[in-house]
């Protein structure tokens, strides 16, 4: 019986009382269970919206995913692999993309200034200008590049490995001293090898106005202070001459020594090429840039 029909009687008061109680309890507990039924019922519904959204939400993101990868294998097409596919004759900077993969584009100098007459589309992989670039760095440093492309720069070695293991490449060595003179070297093959390999250079026949200072270091591996890969037994050579370079034992040209702004200095940790102009010489400006043989 619930209890708004219950009648108080006299001398029933106590069992009138419980039974009160008791149906007041049993409407709250059926209340509670109602409750109960009603959150487990919608609990249910949310957790099909849940699974609806979620499903949804995990359609869309595949989908995302294929259209940016058709985004990216578009965009791989687009972007120049090399310098020599750069549609312009303005030396500047260019994203270029060689792996043939949007995620590892990278900037490089294009240069089309037509050096002494030996046309363009050189990719820059090392600049000496002004001695604002510290170029005594560890061997991470050389593998992955350093420097502003507008500026002083290294390119990095592992680019250089990837962009020069197929094919055939010329190598062009541009260099200049402070009284304004300058000359070139001219290689005709150019490669680097593997870190494996310690990065070792490979370059071919030279022509040129400069004397050929490079030829000796040809076959050899890379050095930079913290790993020793020259060819002067205990000597460290990159550690004594202030820089990082291809280091037989140790060197007759060296373009990434310490910066010197008047040229001369009393020591041979300056940027080198032997007989240009003369020994005990530190050069003004220095560019090292390759480009694909055709």
């Amino acid at each position: 019986m619930p209890f708004n029909e219950l009648v108080l009687a006299d001398g029933d008061t106590p069992a009138v009382m419980e039974a009160v109680i008791k149906a007041m309890n049993d409407f709250r507990w059926e209340i509670l269970d109602n409750l109960k039924l009603s959150l487990e019922y919608h609990t249910e519904q949310l957790e099909e919206i849940k699974y609806h959204v979620e499903h949804v939400i995990h359609e869309q993101e595949n989908r995302m995913k294929k259209e940016n990868l058709e985004i990216q294998r578009i965009l791989g097409e687009l972007l120049p692999g090399s310098c020599t596919q750069v549609k312009t004759n303005t030396t500047r900077a260019f994203y270029i993309n060689p792996y043939g993969n949007i995620e590892k584009p990278f900037m490089v100098l294009c240069n089309f200034d037509n050096h002494f007459n030996l046309g363009g589309g050189w990719t820059v992989f090392q600049r000496r200008m002004d001695g604002s670039v510290d170029f005594r760095r560890n061997w991470t440093m050389y593998k992955h590049g350093f420097g502003d492309v507008s500026g002083e720069h290294w390119l990095g070695l592992e680019k250089l490995h990837i962009m020069t293991r197929s094919g055939r490449n010329e190598l062009l060595v541009l260099l200049e001293d402070f009284e304004g003179n300058s000359t070139y070297a001219l290689y005709d093959e150019f490669k680097i090898g593997s870190e494996v390999e310690k990065y070792k250079l490979i370059f071919g026949n030279y022509t040129g106005t400069a004397n050929d200072n490079f030829s000796y270091h040809n076959g050899t591996k890379f050095s930079t202070w913290d790993q020793d890969n020259d060819q002067s037994g205990k000597r460290n050579c990159a550690d004594q001459y202030n820089g990082a370079w291809w280091f037989k034992s140790c060197y007759i040209s060296h373009l990434n020594g310490r910066y010197y702004q008047k040229g001369n200095h009393l020591n041979k940790t300056g940027v080198h090429w032997t007989d240009f102009p003369q020994y005990k010489y530190s050069l003004k400006s220095t560019t090292m840039m390759f480009r694909s043989r055709t």
